[in-house]
């Protein structure tokens, strides 16, 4: 059985839109074949056009390529809906069909919610036999009601149970404001706070990443103006209010008074949760949980957490496929290391890129590049399956030296242009971790924060003296996990491969073309070197 996931706008441009609901952004394509899943991609990775909401055209191309297929061959389609009133119209025109069917003429199509297709990305890929989820983001689909021809609520909090053995999912729907919408007050928040801070942000695009802006942000500020924005209703859940958010102080205390008010109302819900309705095996799932400040408070509450790296919208499309598997009973197999579900590409069609650019190359020793490291160089790298989700993780990744405090300000100025308060991640041995850092977690896909317990890795440590740490051990990532063996601490900071305001590349031939024009001192491509 061939099983495709889609996820994007059908028959509009959702990228030029000019209110949220007609907005749609990390769309992109799953393929599963008997069970087995083959490629995950989202379509700003080939376009080039950050968050990119259209129809995922190009990912599906790129999804049947690394399988050898035609579309001809694809049994079954789900197509996640977008919360687009649009979307519901054309669904319900049969213009949706239309749109899919071009790409895949012979196959069945299926439409589901949002909200299941990110619980199903996190329980299929959790290694939990039974247990609970939880999805929290800004909004899901529109539920809407063919009887009066409205939409009845948009999805919100969703919870559920499964047990995988009994074939046992379970799911309710929360529906927006009855409870609480946390996605949307740390999105509008951050708005208003960045706004205060930046500038006015006039595209839905870029308003987007703002949040995890703010989230850095928040450890400039002080407490001593702390406006408790959240309540306890008599639900008993906290009720989150949409903030104007006026905060006495400046933009710094504004964001750590929206950060405390998010960590405070979500502990606060999930503590009533946990006393009804989860158990101690938890998955989570929702742009909500790329919040690494508030995931480590979480993980204080449960036995047993999992959370997948693309936990936001770039993985619904991933959850549309895994869910067909589920319905059609097929045996669900995923990579062990579940942030790279991308391509990987030969050397062959590296050097193409190399010749191209006219670009002189040496063989790959992991010495020369760590002693290049150890110079506080910066180093491009790009190896392996690509990463699906919104970071980089060892695999298109910019790499420097942890060890000195300037480093971060000279790879802000010289690579990523970025704002100044933003810190940058680090990635280390895994079985060094507790040498550093004193939670301690075993983090594969940078999705807790952790706070230093040493001064030596200061260009990756934050003004509240915490880090966005990813581990990694040699099954996970060798070439990475080699490479640090050869470093002293045992750690790189680590930023993705782009430049300010641009996807992380995918192809060697975006690679290529970013080195050529970044100020980077040498890249790692596949078994090749090159310096500039």
């Amino acid at each position: 059985m061939i099983i495709v996931g889609i996820y994007g706008a059908y028959d509009w441009d959702a990228n030029q839109a000019t209110n949220s609901s007609d907005y749609v952004h990390d769309s992109g394509c799953t393929l599963f074949v008997d069970g087995k899943h083959i490629a995950s991609v989202n379509e700003e990775r080939i376009t080039r056009e950050k968050y990119d909401g259209n129809f995922p055209r190009n990912s599906v191309d790129y999804c049947l390529d690394r399988a050898k297929i035609s579309s001809n061959e694809v049994d079954i389609v789900y197509s996640v809906s977008p919360h687009s009133f649009i979307a519901i119209d054309q669904i319900e025109q049969g213009i949706a069909d239309r749109v899919i069917k071009i790409h895949f003429p012979k196959a069945e199509i299926r439409y589901i919610g949002h909200h299941l297709s990110h619980a199903a990305s996190t329980v299929f890929t959790s290694p939990f036999n039974e247990g609970s989820f939880l999805t929290l983001d800004g909004g899901g689909s529109s539920v809407y009601n063919p009887l009066t021809k409205s939409i009845d609520y948009i999805e919100n909090n969703s919870i559920g149970y499964f047990n995988k053995e009994k074939r046992i999912f379970r799911f309710f729907t929360m529906p927006e404001n009855l409870y609480n919408n946390f996605g949307a007050f740390y999105q509008m928040g951050s708005a208003a706070v960045y706004e205060s801070k930046v500038g006015k942000v006039k595209k839905w695009a870029t308003q987007i990443g703002v949040p995890g802006k703010i989230m850095g942000l928040a450890a400039y500020g002080s407490l001593d103006n702390y406006s408790k924005l959240y309540k306890v209703s008599e639900n008993p859940f906290p009720f989150i209010n949409f903030p104007d958010f006026v905060v006495d102080g400046s933009p710094e205390d504004a964001a750590c008074c929206l950060q405390r008010n998010f960590e405070d109302g979500m502990i606060d819900f999930l503590k009533v949760l946990k006393k009804y309705h989860l158990d101690d095996n938890v998955c989570f799932a929702g742009g909500t949980f790329l919040n690494v400040c508030t995931n480590s408070l979480i993980r204080k509450e449960f036995d047993n957490i999992h959370i997948p790296p693309f936990t936001d919208d770039s993985g619904v499309h991933f959850g549309a496929a895994i869910w067909g598997c589920y319905e059609e009973e097929e045996k669900i197999s995923v990579p062990d290391n579940l942030a790279f579900l991308g391509k990987e590409y030969t050397d062959d069609e590296i050097k193409k890129y190399l010749d191209m650019f006219s670009l002189s190359y040496r063989e790959y020793d992991a010495d020369v590049v760590a002693d290049m490291i150890k110079d506080n160089k910066i180093v491009a790298w790009f190896q392996g399956r690509s990463e699906h989700g919104p970071r980089a993780l060892g695999s298109r990744s910019i790499f420097m030296s942890p060890t000195r405090a300037e480093n971060k300000d000279i790879m802000n100025k010289r690579v990523k242009h970025r704002e100044y308060w933003r810190p940058f991640a680090g990635i280390i041995l895994e079985e060094c971790v507790g040498d550093y850092f004193l939670e301690s977690y075993i983090t594969p896909y940078m999705l807790y924060s952790q706070h230093s317990t040493s001064d030596e890795l200061p260009a990756i440590t934050h003004e509240d003296k915490t880090c966005r740490i990813q581990t990694v051990n040699r099954n996970q990532n060798p070439r990475v996990y080699d490479l640090l063996t050869k470093l002293d601490p045992p750690a790189v900071l680590n930023t993705s491969f782009n430049d300010s305001g641009e996807p992380i590349v995918e192809t060697p031939y975006h690679a290529v073309r970013a080195f050529v024009k970044m100020d980077i001192d040498c890249m790692v491509i596949g078994d090749y070197i090159i310096d500039k």
